[in-house]
């Protein structure tokens, strides 16, 4: 069988369907109508429409995916399973920070609107005017920290410019370094199919302020695992921070309890076994000859 990541991969996978009967699985990472009535970012559905009808199994990332998925394509709705995205264990990260250093506030991700990125901006002096020791690092972005801050930093943020570093885009080893330095992860988004920068960020053992959309309300446990707010609303993002940052036995447990979960429930070894019970479903269906093992 064929497992489809990129529905711009579609002619190679057809042609494999149609001229030798070879089934196809194709793993809907986010969906182009999606990107566009939600995410207000441009892109080209009718390809991976074309996709989505013809595949034999479709993957969802999350259950509001496949809602969505039977919203759009109402057809296929047999056809769809939820497997989540996997992550590879680390060890516990060490903290080397003192806890009376001031915390540190982290974005990982596009400078998009559909990620939030205008909503984070918004609740930034919200938090300072509180809590003005905080320190905001957004990773992300095109170019240089310099490039990113000339875009981005608008004269609101201005009298706090000391307490906000853009970094740029980063290689995964200076991102990594980030999360052991954080003291919290945003997650802002306004449309997040799954949301890899949770797992992430679970992983190091963060509390997670999240917007209550897609991925990470499938994966956080409000109250439990981090904390779940309502899509672009600036200020119920800086109440949540807010209440982190000045509550750090709240973060220990929130922080805890999150690196627990992650290696409990995203973990590959957990997620192969969904994926294979998926292809496993795929060729029993097939009417290509099955191979068995020597």
């Amino acid at each position: 069988m064929v497992h489809l990541h990129s529905a711009w991969l579609w002619p190679a996978a057809r042609a494999l369907q149609e001229r030798a009967g070879v089934p196809v699985v194709f793993t809907v990472h986010s969906l182009d109508r999606a990107e566009y009535e939600i995410g207000q970012f441009i892109t080209s559905w009718d390809v991976q429409d074309e996709v989505i009808h013809a595949a034999d199994r479709l993957i969802a990332l999350s259950r509001s995916e496949e809602d969505l998925l039977v919203h759009y394509c109402p057809e296929v709705a047999d056809r769809i399973r939820i497997v989540g995205n996997g992550i590879e264990d680390i060890p516990l990260p060490r903290r080397a920070r003192s806890p009376e250093e001031p915390p540190i506030v982290l974005y990982s991700g596009r400078f998009v609107d559909r990620k939030g990125i205008r909503e984070l901006l918004e609740a930034i002096p919200v938090v300072l005017e509180a809590a003005p020791e905080t320190r905001f690092v957004l990773v992300g972005g095109y170019g240089g920290g310099a490039e990113v801050e000339r875009c981005w930093m608008d004269e609101v943020l201005r009298p706090w410019r000391d307490q906000i570093h853009f970094t740029g885009w980063l290689t995964p080893a200076r991102v990594a370094a980030w999360y052991r330095a954080a003291d919290v992860l945003l997650v802002p988004s306004w449309y997040e199919p799954f949301g890899m920068v949770v797992l992430e960020g679970m992983l190091h053992g963060l509390p997670i302020v999240a917007t209550r959309v897609g991925g990470p309300a499938s994966i956080l446990r409000h109250g439990r695992t981090g904390l779940l707010v309502p899509p672009k609303d600036p200020r119920a993002l800086a109440a949540a921070l807010l209440r982190l940052i000045e509550d750090p036995a709240l973060r220990r447990r929130l922080g805890v309890a999150a690196g627990e979960e992650v290696r409990r429930t995203w973990l590959w070894p957990r997620i192969v076994e969904k994926m294979a019970a998926v292809y496993g479903e795929v060729a029993a269906a097939s009417p290509l000859p099955q191979r068995t093992a020597a």
